[in-house]
């Protein structure tokens, strides 16, 4: 069916946007995933006018019918999933039973994210675990199947620090990114006898642009990670420049 397939579920303006135009260059036609149609609708007309093969897909991440539907059609249009990449996650200052310290967390020159404010309850926490881990699994389970039979494909999953050690003002977040690392792990263990290839991507520090946390240099590693040959698989790979980066700023 042409250029293989590849699947960036959870497409924003940073690193979304940026692993969908690097794999799109490196000869793959690209799936993309966000919840919002106008942002969909501004991302494609971007991509379009670089002349990439891209096509964006309105669906949300943390509802599994709607990600198998889109499994589905681009099964038919483009064939099985070479690549998937989980790059979706709520991600927004809290704490688990104490409110927020701080207003807003501000790292960089990102820009910032407002806290939740009071401590998070049972329906925000499983609501969020949705979204950061268990559509991480939905989404394995609908592309490994053909990869098994071909032998071979990638699963990416977008970790961070936060999976290593949680941070006080971002709990949440801190056990969504421990669990998917813990996700896929296991998910390493089982498919790679199989041939395919699953690691969660580590990144030590805030993403900005023209920063060694660029989102452009960022996504050419996800693309070097799925290149890379078998002998050199792992289930973590560590975005990481410097030796000392992933330091708590919140302490």
């Amino acid at each position: 069916m042409g250029k293989p397939l590849a699947m960036v579920v959870g497409a924003g303006p940073g690193l979304g946007i940026a692993l969908v135009r690097r794999f799109a260059q490196g000869g793959m036609s690209v799936a993309f995933v966000a919840r919002r149609p106008d942002a969909v609708a501004a991302y494609q007309k971007q991509l379009d006018a670089e002349g990439l093969d891209t096509r964006g897909v309105v669906a949300d991440a943390g509802d599994p019918a709607t990600i198998s539907r889109v499994v589905a059609k681009l099964r038919e249009t483009h064939g099985e999933a070479e690549a998937a990449i989980y790059n979706a996650a709520i991600i927004e200052p809290s704490r688990l039973v104490t409110p927020s310290g701080i207003g807003e967390a501000r790292y960089a020159t990102a820009p910032g994210w407002k806290a939740h404010g009071e401590p998070v309850d049972f329906d925000y926490l499983m609501d969020s675990f949705r979204t950061n881990v268990a559509g991480a699994h939905h989404l394995a389970r609908e592309v490994a199947p053909g990869m098994i039979e071909r032998g071979r494909g990638t699963i990416l999953l977008t970790g961070g620090v936060l999976a290593f050690g949680p941070w006080i003002e971002w709990g949440v977040t801190s056990l969504g990114k421990a669990a998917l690392r813990s996700l896929g792990h296991s998910l390493y263990k089982e498919l790679s006898p199989h041939g395919v290839q699953v690691s969660t991507v580590a990144i030590h520090g805030t993403m900005a642009k023209d920063t060694p946390y660029d989102h452009d240099r960022v996504a050419d590693a996800y693309w070097q990670v799925h290149a890379r040959p078998r002998d050199q698989w792992g289930p973590d790979f560590h975005f990481k420049p410097h030796e000392d980066d992933g330091a708590d700023p919140d302490v």
